[in-house]
C-alpha cells in the first residue's frame, strides 16, 4: 500500500506542467523555462516547489540532449 503524499497547490500546479510535458526517454519532461513561463512563478519559489517534488521523489532532474536542465515524472 503506498502511503499518501502531501502536496501544496503549487507543487500540484508544476507536476501537472511536468507531466503534460513532452516525452524524453519514456517520460513526461518539461525544462525549467517552460514550467516559469507556464506558472508564472518566479525562479526562486520555482527552485523551491521543484526542490521539494525532488526530496519527495516524484520527478527526477535530467538534461535535453542541448544542455538544457529539465524535469521529469518518476514511475
Amino acid at each position: 500500500m503506498k502511503a499518501t503524499i502531501e502536496m501544496t497547490e503549487l507543487e500540484t500546479l508544476v507536476l501537472n506542467i511536468i507531466s503534460n510535458g513532452d516525452e524524453f526517454d519514456g517520460f513526461a519532461t518539461e525544462c525549467i523555462e517552460n514550467i516559469k513561463e507556464n506558472t508564472g512563478i518566479s525562479t526562486k519559489v520555482l527552485r523551491g516547489v521543484l526542490s521539494s517534488l525532488l526530496q519527495k521523489k516524484l520527478i527526477s532532474q535530467t538534461e535535453y540532449p542541448n544542455g538544457m536542465t529539465a524535469f521529469q515524472l518518476n514511475d
